[in-house]
């Protein structure tokens, strides 16, 4: 019994080879000291139910999780740089429900259900910078920044109206990493205690020291957690992405998850410039060039460019903390090669993805955009390190793009990556609606989609909570 149980630790923690090693084997040999959050593992046998293809397509189950969750949990909004100054606001729209969050006078952040309280207007149609106020473009009702209502046509045809009982409805409101999280529930538990032991994980890299390079916003014609199970793993880069087989080791991926009760997270680490097992062509320094080339914009094929003292991975992550420091006039210099060059990605209850050091600076985001099944909005920052002296850069616009739009002409290469995953999602939606009903539902593989199948029990815990 204890050989089979070790042989079968060894299997979770990814499968290696000499060319093609598992996360745990290449964090063996860094060359700085790697964060212990990190070298922390915890996969622990969720078993193997299937999961019910009506979860992602029945009206009804998604009006269970917009009543008992979308109305009832944390969620991100915005990045505070996205509403920097007095007046700057943000409308955030989530399964059809709409709400405001503003910057005041005070610097504090406020946020409401985007509701005209007189006629149910939706109260601000877009988000926008320096107002002093609200008004609704039906009949002028008004609310300051702290939703105090300051004015209404009529006074004395409104008997019933007390001023100081007619505020915008509040959100419970939070900020962590520069981002700033809502929850429609005013009485809800704190933020704090929602994200659990999470922070903590990112002491070495905290998110609020980052600014944002671009945030495309984009409608998805699928199930938001079709959208999110995209991106929780790695097994599906070998059909979906094959162009990163020659510098993505997919199977080597390190998963890990958190249930702590009121908080629950996970993680994944995908070895990254090492070729994949997959690769039928890849090579150690092969994967060392392919990264480097792509870091400095160029072709795969011009990786035989590579400078003579670049040779493995340790001398590629040197590389990067110098060219990152004349960039971003940051220092980079405790950073070990992992956190320059792998892909960590963790994901927090129910939607939000943070990623972890400078392999991909990323946050996604998904959610139902209108009250349906069949529809999401995926949101992803590129979040850059801010200097250390001297103020950040301003955040730029929104690009906000369609479902049948494509996301590389507006953010390079990146875009295909986005764009190869976009191909796959409206197709799952559209098949689990044709499941045949044998097998009973989607079957998932015990370690490499552990992530997807601890958002189904974590959700199904909180959809069972009266």
């Amino acid at each position: 019994m204890k050989k089979v149980q070790e042989s079968f630790n060894d299997y979770q923690r990814g499968y290696g080879t000499q060319d093609s090693p598992n996360w745990r084997d290449l964090a063996a040999q860094d060359s700085r000291e790697i964060p212990v959050t990190l070298l922390e593992e915890n996969s622990p046998n969720l078993g193997s139910a299937k999961i019910d293809p009506r979860s992602y397509i029945d009206y009804q189950e998604h009006r269970n999780e917009v009543d008992k969750m979308w109305k009832r949990t944390w969620q991100v909004v915005c990045r505070e740089d996205e509403i920097a100054k007095p007046g700057d606001h943000f409308v955030y729209d989530v399964a059809g429900m709409s709400f405001l969050v503003v910057r005041t006078q005070d610097n504090e952040f406020k946020g409401y259900w985007n509701v005209c309280l007189h006629r149910g207007r939706k109260l601000v149609d877009k988000s926008g910078c320096g107002a002093t106020g609200f008004r609704c473009a039906y009949h002028a009702w008004s609310w300051d920044l702290k939703g105090n209502l300051v004015y209404y046509p009529g006074k004395w045809d409104f008997p019933d109206v007390e001023a100081e009982k007619f505020g915008l409805r509040e959100t419970a409101i939070d900020t962590w990493g520069g981002f700033v999280f809502i929850n429609p529930d005013v009485g809800a538990k704190p933020l704090a205690q929602h994200m659990g032991s999470l922070p903590k994980h990112f002491d070495q890299w905290p998110l609020e020291r980052r600014h944002t390079l671009w945030h495309v916003q984009k409608r998805i014609n699928a199930n938001w957690k079709v959208g999110i199970e995209a991106f929780l793993e790695a097994y599906h880069v070998v059909q979906t992405h094959p162009q990163a087989l020659s510098s993505v080791a997919e199977h080597g991926t390190q998963y890990d998850i958190w249930d702590e009760g009121e908080a629950a997270f996970s993680r994944l680490i995908t070895p990254t410039a090492v070729p994949s097992a997959h690769s039928s062509d890849g090579t150690p320094l092969g994967a060392i060039g392919d990264v480097w080339a792509i870091l400095n914009g160029l072709r795969m094929d011009e990786a035989d460019t590579l400078p003579e003292n670049i040779n493995d991975r340790a001398s590629l992550a040197q590389w990067r903390r110098d060219s990152l420091g004349e960039m971003t006039n940051a220092d980079y210099s405790s950073l070990p090669d992992t956190m320059l060059l792998d892909s960590i990605q963790y994901w927090l209850f129910p939607n939000f993805c943070p990623w972890f050091g400078e392999g991909l600076p990323l946050i996604y985001q998904f959610r139902p955009d209108v009250d349906s099944p069949d529809s999401c909005f995926m949101d992803v920052w590129m979040l850059v390190r801010s200097p250390d002296k001297g103020p950040a850069p301003e955040a730029p616009e929104i690009i906000r793009i369609g479902a049948d739009d494509a996301f590389e002409p507006h953010i390079g290469a990146m875009g295909q990556i986005f764009d190869q995953d976009d191909f796959n999602m409206p197709q799952v939606q559209e098949g689990l609606k044709t499941w045949p009903g044998d097998p009973q539902g989607c079957t998932l593989a015990r370690y490499q989609e552990i992530r997807v199948r601890f958002l189904h029990q974590i959700l199904a815990r909180v959809l069972a909570t009266p």
